[in-house]
């Protein structure tokens, strides 16, 4: 009976450290997959921040080529031509009005930024002359930094100028990558989405390509508004400047409207040389100048801004600047017009992937299809 009840204890007695054993194989093969995990992420962070000048210049093209396919999707429906023939005429087009506005102001701006540029330390002074007559200005010119103190010294802003006219490429080369990559992404851009697609278990590949589809979309929307916005910007600018006086208005408009694709920090950057250069003239032409750049932001951001927000992701005020901020910090003016962008297109992936599929919140996504 004894012999019975042991043999019957052993396999309940060597059960528990088989499976000790498994459940610890089990652990240490965890373990080792999130360390992999973690590593690949670092190694890709890594490689990111060190060629982020490359992938950002690649996002750009990405940016120019839906623009492109979106124009050419529109004339397509419009006249019926067929996709070849829309886009060709698209990309004639948009050759045809850059040389044409480069023949056109071209010298006018050449010869306008060289006044700026020698005019900016005149205006600087001047102004601190001004501030100086008060015992408040003087108080808060002692509290304020210098450049040297905010950009590390003359070396580092020439470095740091020399690096955004020399990344990778050279200007020149960069502006060429950017223009043939746009090119051909635009001419068949489901060759890449349909890549991005196959990496995707074949059960989501279906959801994946409604993530792309959104994505596509929303920065279709979101480039459609800033460049309107930037027009507006550069024509109310340039006018206004025009109006009051200020010599170098076109330069200036050209300037306030480049940096409209940054929002919120852009058109600050943008007044500052305009509102100097204006007090050149006069205090009163520089209180009209403050006016002309208000004026400017209440049509964006009243005017603008609502007509296609509704199409977009709706991106929070804080976030943007927030992702704006940082992204000037870290990668420097590349990096500050990429970044709104990027966040819309993550924002966009997150509420489809987490969200919707994971919560189960059905946000209805403009352009996502629904819920998986």
């Amino acid at each position: 009976m004894d012999d019975k009840l042991k043999s019957q204890a052993l396999p309940a007695h060597s059960a528990p450290t088989g499976g000790g054993e498994l459940s610890q194989t089990k652990f240490t093969s965890r373990v080792l997959i999130v360390i992999g995990v973690v590593a690949a992420v670092g190694t890709i962070g890594a490689l990111f921040v060190l060629a982020s000048d490359i992938v950002f210049l690649f996002f750009a093209a990405a940016l120019l080529a839906i623009l492109l396919r979106a124009a050419s999707d529109a004339l397509d429906r419009w006249t019926g031509v067929g996709p070849k023939w829309s886009y060709g005429l698209v990309v004639l087009a948009v050759a045809a009005v850059f040389a044409a506005g480069t023949y056109a102001v071209g010298s006018t701006a050449a010869t306008q930024f060289n006044h700026l540029v020698a005019d900016l330390p005149k205006s600087t002074d001047q102004a601190k002359a001004y501030v100086q007559q008060y015992s408040w200005g003087n108080d808060a010119l002692r509290q304020m930094p210098t450049a040297g103190d905010l950009f590390g010294g003359s070396s580092k802003i020439a470095s740091g100028t020399t690096w955004f006219f020399s990344t990778t490429f050279g200007l020149l080369g960069n502006l060429l990558v950017l223009a043939v990559s746009a090119l051909y992404l635009a001419a068949s851009p489901r060759t890449y989405t349909a890549g991005l697609v196959m990496l995707v278990p074949p059960a989501r590949r279906s959801r994946a390509e409604q993530v792309l589809t959104a994505i596509g979309t929303h920065l279709k929307w979101w480039l459609i508004g800033r460049l309107v916005a930037m027009a507006a910007v550069g024509l109310i600018v340039g006018v206004g400047l025009w109006l009051i006086g200020v010599p170098q208005y076109l330069v200036l408009a050209l300037v306030a409207a480049a940096l409209a694709a940054v929002p919120f920090l852009g058109p600050i950057l943008a007044a500052f040389p305009g509102i100097l250069i204006a007090l050149l003239q006069g205090p009163d032409t520089a209180l009209w100048a403050v006016g002309v750049y208000v004026l400017s932001q209440v049509v964006e951001n009243y005017l603008v801004t609502p007509l296609v927000q509704q199409q977009m992701v709706n991106m929070p005020p804080v976030l943007t600047i927030a992702v704006v901020t940082l992204a000037g910090v870290l990668f420097g003016v590349l990096g500050m017009v990429v970044a709104t962008p990027l966040a819309v297109a993550a924002v966009t992936a997150v509420k489809m992937l987490y969200v919707e599929d994971v919560l189960g919140d059905d946000l209805a996504v403009p352009g996502g299809g629904g819920s998986a």
